[in-house]
């Protein structure tokens, strides 16, 4: 910064309001600093700029387990969305060992190194990002385990995804249909069962001959959890799972006994990750748009900086779904009555 003051014959001040958009330099000055800046390919310090607009520049990001097909998703649409405001993002995965406490992450997401954090990993208690808002850190939480009011939130129309998928399944003709979902108290479970008896209940199908069954989102507990549904002489000729993992357990749990997918037995996952076009038959699933979900998180962290930004007014979006339909469903097939 001083070799381009003393090249220019202007003030370090002047080459530091340019560097960090601030006014109080004369329009020709300013272009004179820039084209300097250019020809000595200066690269302005981080610190120093920081410390000059009182901001790191840095996002911070909890997530469970980065390498997660839906959470690396995420990242690339936060990371993307950041640089485009010229922040950078910091990543930290919880694990899957404890619950994430207050104290845990304080070193990084309780002090001056970022600006705001989203918060994705369900290891992250609410009372983090409340904690976070307290402190003047704006917060962001995406699908948590809990909804609350006055947070700043970002998810997906599940509820109308699962209605949608329903309603799918039952102009196939199927009327005997499974859910099979995760943690049965976490919030996106009950928006997906919900979606789910919506759809049945505007059918016209009575919600006791539903069958709905919960596990925890791995493959292997919808391997577990089909191989005891689909036993049943009057089994189900349908399920929507409540995530891809779940549903491709149930295409695993099908085969074992004997039965094909989709002749026997049609399925939907909840999703749309790698894992539903990798199966045969390919998975049919209700989309998540992951990307624009963690696009938005820094869009609405943008917003809460700002100098009249209220943190602690919750801004919450709910981003459309959408059916993809494969090979994994089909009409039911017609049951033949034995003599």
């Amino acid at each position: 910064m001083a070799d381009v003051a003393r090249r220019l014959g202007v003030s370090k001040m002047s080459v530091s309001r340019v560097i960090n958009g601030q006014p109080g330099v004369s329009e020709e000055t300013r272009a004179r600093i820039h084209d300097e800046i250019q020809k000595l390919e200066f690269v302005p310090s981080q610190r120093g700029r920081s410390l000059a607009v009182g901001r790191s520049n840095v996002i911070g990001m909890i997530v469970l387990n980065v390498t997660s097909d839906w959470v690396w998703q995420l990242v690339l649409g936060a990371g993307q969305a950041a640089e485009e405001i010229g922040h950078q993002l910091l990543l930290r995965s919880t694990g899957a060992g404890e619950v994430a406490s207050f104290d845990t992450q304080r070193p990084i997401f309780g002090s001056d190194l970022i600006d705001g954090v989203i918060i994705v990993s369900w290891r992250v208690p609410v009372e983090f990002a409340s904690e976070l808002t307290r402190r003047n850190v704006p917060a962001v939480l995406i699908d948590a385990y809990e909804r609350p009011k006055r947070l700043a939130w970002v998810s997906a129309e599940d509820r109308a995804g699962a209605q949608a998928a329903t309603a799918y399944l039952v102009g196939l003709g199927h009327r005997r249909i499974a859910f099979i979902g995760g943690d049965s108290a976490a919030y996106l479970t009950r928006q997906r069962l919900q979606g789910f008896h919506d759809g049945m209940d505007t059918a016209g199908l009575p919600r006791e001959r539903c069958v709905v069954a919960h596990g925890d989102y791995t493959r292997q507990s919808g391997f577990a959890i089909a191989r005891r549904v689909l036993r049943h002489a009057a089994r189900p000729t349908a399920v929507l799972a409540a995530n891809d993992e779940i549903a491709v357990g149930v295409m695993d749990g099908a085969l074992e006994l004997g039965l094909s997918v989709p002749r026997d037995l049609s399925v939907v996952g909840f999703d749309d990750l790698p894992i539903a076009t990798h199966v045969s038959p390919a998975l049919t699933t209700v989309a998540r748009p992951y990307r624009a979900m963690g696009a938005t998180a820094v869009r609405i962290l943008k917003e809460l900086l700002g100098a009249s930004a209220d943190r602690y007014a919750a801004r919450q979006v709910d981003l459309p779904v959408q059916l993809v339909e494969r090979a994994s469903t089909a009409r039911p097939r017609p049951r033949v009555e034995r003599r």
